[in-house]
C-alpha cells in the first residue's frame, strides 16, 4: 500500500476525535477474516488477518462512536490458469466509523454494532500485476465488552474489492484492547 493512502485516514482520525466533549478512548484491534463470495474465490478460501487502531467516543446511555483505521491482508490464494499457477494476495487499508449500542445502557456487556468504511484495495497477481479499487463497505455485528479494556466482536462485511466480479464479503472475528 502506498503512503498516500494513509493521509486521508490520518485526516479522518484527526477530524473525528475532537467532536466529542465526552469520554474518549484509544485502542488497538486484531482479528481473523474468513472471506466469502468473490473474495473467497480470489484467495482460494484462505483465512486472512486484520490489524488496526481505533478511538471510542462515549455518547452516554450505552451509545458509542468508534472511528477506526484497519489494515487487512489475505495471502496465497492459488489457482491454475492453463499450465501456470497464479497466486493472489488481497490487501486493504480502510478508514471507518462504527456505532455501538450496548444492551445494558452502559459501556459494558453485549452490544450491537454497525459501521461504514472506505477501503483502498489492492489485488496482486503473480503473473499479471495488480488491480486497485477504492470502495465503501458496510458492516453489522455483535460483540461483548468484558471490562474497560477488553472486548470481542464478530461481524459481517460487504463491499467491493475490484470493479469486475469483486464482491468483498467476509465474516470477521476480532479482539479489541482499549488503553
Amino acid at each position: 500500500m502506498r503512503m498516500k493512502t494513509l493521509l486521508p485516514a490520518l485526516c479522518f482520525a484527526a477530524a473525528i476525535l475532537p467532536l466529542s466533549a465526552q469520554e474518549t478512548e484509544a485502542g488497538i484491534q486484531g482479528g481473523l477474516i474468513f472471506p466469502q463470495s468473490d473474495l473467497r474465490s480470489a484467495v482460494n478460501g484462505r483465512t486472512g488477518f486484520t490489524l488496526g487502531v481505533h478511538g471510542g467516543i462515549d455518547l452516554q446511555g450505552g451509545n458509542e462512536l468508534r472511528p477506526r483505521i484497519d489494515y487487512t491482508r489475505i495471502d496465497g490464494g492459488s489457482f491454475s490458469l492453463s499450465s501456470l499457477n497464479s497466486t493472489t494476495t488481497v490487501q486493504a487499508v480502510g478508514v471507518g466509523i462504527d456505532y455501538l449500542r450496548y444492551l445494558e445502557g452502559r459501556r459494558r456487556g453485549s452490544y450491537a454494532v454497525a459501521g461504514i468504511e472506505l477501503n483502498w484495495w489492492e489485488s496482486q497477481y503473480r503473473f499479471r500485476g495488480s488491480d486497485r479499487e477504492t470502495s465503501p463497505s458496510l458492516m453489522v455485528g455483535v460483540g461483548h465488552r468484558f471490562n474497560s479494556s477488553w472486548s470481542m466482536e464478530f461481524n459481517l462485511d460487504w463491499g467491493q474489492f475490484r470493479s469486475y466480479v469483486g464482491t468483498a464479503s467476509d465474516i470477521k472475528g476480532g479482539v479489541f484492547y482499549r488503553f
